[in-house]
């Protein structure tokens, strides 16, 4: 009687122990991260699970279902998303050493970090008064993140249209980075903040979206990881840390451990 007593206790021990991630050291992805984190590849529907038969009796192939996450939060306008990508890939361009802004999928970083918290300024003071500050202290504007990208677009496609006859998207990589370089160097007016300030936001918003993890949408299959050669987000090296030499690992995004946890 104490034996199966003994026996059941384990087992109930073993199985919360399994349920609740402790055995599997993934206790944080199997709560927060596995109800929180969604992955980049959605779901198949249960229409898509089940295919239907056709005439000839034989079944239908199950349709891929689309990738909900390439839309639009922020931006109501696709060429204002248009030039945010534009500019983003001649900020950090495609080389040979790996692909550029524009293919890691930063529009839709910045798209849905300016949809965000990040793009009213959540977590910052933004009353006033506002005065000029030293290059030390950061933004001294009024303007929320999401006004100041709105107000550059304006600028960068007014100057466009301007000297170009065109937008900026649609402008040659030279004239785009002619635009990009009177921003850097305040040769444009914005209204409510200074030229240099959107472009630095713009800078790293673009350099964040190459390198952040792919869960808020840039870095596209891990690639700038790739690049890098970072292994992204490991949750310890205890298989490594005695091997001798450098050692390379995949790249490993938060998702996957809200996967294995499933």
């Amino acid at each position: 009687m104490a034996d199966e007593f003994e026996k059941e206790k384990s087992l109930s021990r073993r199985s919360f122990l399994k349920m609740s991630g402790v055995a599997t050291g993934s206790l944080v992805a199997g709560t927060y991260l596995g109800s929180l984190i969604p992955t980049d590849e959605p779901k198949e529907s249960k229409e898509s699970e089940a295919p239907s038969e056709n005439e000839g009796g034989e079944q239908a192939s199950a349709q891929p279902t689309e990738d909900y996450t390439r839309a639009y939060k922020y931006f109501m306008n696709a060429d204002h998303f248009k030039t945010i990508e534009a500019a983003a890939e001649r900020i950090f361009p495609e080389d040979d050493l790996g692909p550029g802004a524009l293919a890691l999928g930063v529009g839709w970083f910045i798209d849905h970090e300016l949809a965000s918290g990040y793009g009213d300024n959540k977590r910052e003071y933004m009353k006033g008064p506002f005065k000029e500050g030293t290059p030390y202290q950061g933004p001294q504007y009024p303007l929320l993140r999401r006004d100041l990208y709105d107000e550059g677009i304006r600028v960068m496609n007014e100057i466009s249209q301007k000297d170009h006859d065109a937008l900026f998207h649609e402008l040659e990589a030279e004239q785009q980075d002619e635009i990009l370089t009177k921003l850097e160097s305040d040769e444009l007016e914005l209204r409510g903040a200074k030229a240099s300030d959107f472009f630095e936001e713009l800078r790293l918003a673009t350099l964040s979206g190459v390198y952040a993890d792919p869960l808020y949408r840039g870095n596209k299959d891990m690639q700038g990881w790739e690049m890098k050669k970072f292994p992204g987000a490991y949750m310890s090296y205890i298989n490594e840390v005695e091997q001798d030499g450098a050692v390379e690992l995949e790249p490993t995004p938060l998702s996957s451990h809200a996967e294995s946890s499933e």
